[in-house]
């Protein structure tokens, strides 16, 4: 934890010491007294130590950033007094949340249960505002972070609880992200509310996903990931080439070829001229976005409202998760998991079962992609690619499969690398290879080859699959245990 703490100082720098602090420093009260029966006293004591060792890893970073990393970067280096004061506020907030935290630790079992919740929606609650006064702009990531929650617990039902593996799940993405778009975009003259449109496009998704788990029941194993695999490959392709839609009366239609008079066919949509539905590769664009009263439409530069509805979405896809979990239906899938034969043997229903699976797991990322949608207010087919399935697959694997804590945690750590980390490390070593480096090469090969070559964004998916296969090796429970 103080090695991600430290590197997000070095690669932003500033008030994020404070942020990283507040944030850790509430973890590691936490897990300092997990597992052992404290008093509050003894919490604080274990929370302070915590907060601590994790208060001087920000006060060493906050110095080599300062101090080493914007000279050579090619900023303007801080003062000492500058240094110390970044970096010690970072510690004394990182020492306070973790005591903080830890005092909790040491409440009766019922108070300390609703007294860590408080603490948690507070965070919650709070992280925007202290984000703009930080001025860490880390917002905009934070909601791309919780869209990955939603697909993460919904794959999680399909792969986690019930062990059927799904490679395509990024199509039932673009259905969501789709359906929201064709009903709410002036390109295709409707302009439905979203308020609306976002539960059609639950229910599209879900139906897609009874759809796809129709002809898959007989399969397991590596024939079910072939088939979803395929699947996922072809609704993109669908979205890209809808860019000249005519649709005739299928009776008159046939009769028409029969006979041989085309007249004869009723066409009852692009008679006179096909449709666009999709845009092809250029998508859809614009797509409707929410209204509330009192805020109006969703600006995007307005991250705020984006925020909290999202947030929104991400409890209520927890509860629904959590109680999908402890029900009769999520012990079947569970039983299904581990032992199929005798799951049927016991009066399980294998085929209700597995398609509900699937649906849950479908409405979970067409909820998620009629957010996307409107958020970015435009969709193109080429965002939901297999490498798209296989992230959100890799949050699953690395949390923890059939794990909802650990789900999100992988979430959490696998788009905020991709969204936050990795952009921002390949714009610091940048800077560094233009200012204190490249000027000393005379080679304008070797030149070319740092550039291009020192560049983690164009690696991201090697970083990913090597964080899976050592996840599998070291630790394959996942990051939280069960």
């Amino acid at each position: 934890m103080g090695a991600i703490a430290s590197l997000t100082v070095l690669l932003f720098g500033g008030w994020s010491g404070v942020v990283i602090g507040w944030l850790f420093g509430t973890a590691a009260g936490a897990i300092s007294c997990r597992g052992k029966n404290v008093t509050i006293n003894v919490g604080i004591r274990l929370g302070a130590s915590s907060g601590f060792i994790l208060g001087m890893w920000l006060l060493v970073a906050s110095c080599v950033q300062g101090l080493i990393v914007r000279p050579i970067s090619g900023q303007v280096a801080f003062g000492i007094f500058d240094v110390l004061l970044l970096g010690g506020a970072a510690s004394v907030v990182a020492v306070l949340a973790s005591s903080l935290m830890g005092a909790l630790q040491g409440l009766p079992e019922t108070r300390r249960h609703h007294a860590v919740w408080i603490t948690v929606i507070f965070i919650l609650l709070v992280f925007p505002l202290v984000d703009q006064v930080a001025q860490t702009n880390w917002i905009a990531a934070v909601v791309q972070i919780q869209i990955f929650i939603i697909l993460a617990l919904g794959l999680n039902i399909t792969v986690g609880y019930a062990g059927l593996l799904d490679l395509g799940y990024a199509a039932f993405f673009a259905i969501g992200a789709y359906t929201t778009g064709l009903l709410s975009s002036p390109q295709v003259n409707l302009e439905w509310n979203f308020w609306l449109v976002i539960w059609i496009a639950v229910a599209v998704s879900a139906v897609a996903g009874i759809v796809l788990g129709s002809p898959t029941l007989r399969l397991r194993g590596d024939y079910l990931a072939i088939v979803t695999l395929g699947f996922g490959e072809i609704v993109p392709i669908v979205f890209r080439n809808l860019t000249s839609v005519r649709i005739d009366e299928p009776i008159s239609k046939i009769l028409s070829s029969v006979l041989g008079r085309p007249q004869m066919a009723i066409c009852l949509l692009g008679c006179s001229q096909p449709i666009n539905l999709t845009g092809g590769e250029a998508g859809i664009n614009p797509i409707g976005r929410p209204v509330l009263p009192i805020i109006g439409t969703f600006a995007p530069s307005n991250y705020l409202p984006w925020y909290y509805l999202v947030l929104v979405m991400v409890v209520g896809c927890v509860l629904v998760s959590d109680h999908l979990r402890n029900s009769r239906m999520g012990r079947a899938w569970v039983a299904i998991r581990e032992d199929e034969l005798v799951a049927s043997c016991m009066g399980i229903n294998l085929v209700r079962t597995k398609l509900l699976a699937f649906a849950m797991g479908a409405a979970f990322a067409g909820f998620a992609g009629a957010f996307y949608a409107a958020y970015i207010g435009a969709i193109f087919p080429s965002v939901f690619g297999f490498s798209l399935s296989v992230i959100v697959l890799c949050m699953v694997v690395l949390g923890g499969l059939g794990n909802m804590t650990g789900v999100i945690l992988g979430g959490i750590v696998i788009t905020a690398a991709d969204q936050l980390y990795l952009p921002q490390l390949a714009q610091v070593l940048k800077n560094i290879l233009n200012v204190s480096i490249l000027p000393y090469v005379a080679s304008p090969q070797w030149k070319d080859f740092l550039a291009t070559s020192l560049d983690p964004t164009q690696m991201r998916l090697f970083l990913f699959g090597m964080t899976l296969v050592l996840i599998v090796l070291v630790r394959p429970q996942g990051i939280v245990n069960r």
